[in-house]
């Protein structure tokens, strides 16, 4: 007489038939050489023109040696509160 599967062990077995799949799909999706075989992938053409930057001196009004701002909220946070007495013992 043979064992009948019990549907538990159909589902453990489904699930561990899908891992390698699921892994195989993740492996692949992250992977760029994915790009190259893409059939319909036109080849991008560069627009015509000469390159030049926008801002060769840097961007105006930007000073680079300055700290970044801070936020309008942070100054609540900068000062200490005062620690909470401790709780008085009641024995």
């Amino acid at each position: 007489m043979t064992n009948p599967v019990s549907p538990r062990r159909l589902r453990l077995r489904r699930a561990l038939a899908l891992l390698p799949v699921l892994g195989l799909a993740l492996a692949v999706s992250g992977c760029e050489t994915l790009d190259k075989m893409n059939p319909f992938n036109e080849k991008e053409k560069p627009l015509p023109g000469a390159r030049a930057p926008v801002f060769p001196e840097g961007v105006p009004g930007v000073d680079y040696n300055a700290p970044p701002p801070q936020p309008a909220n942070s100054a609540k946070y900068d000062t200490p509160t005062a620690a909470p007495a401790p709780a008085a013992s009641t024995q």
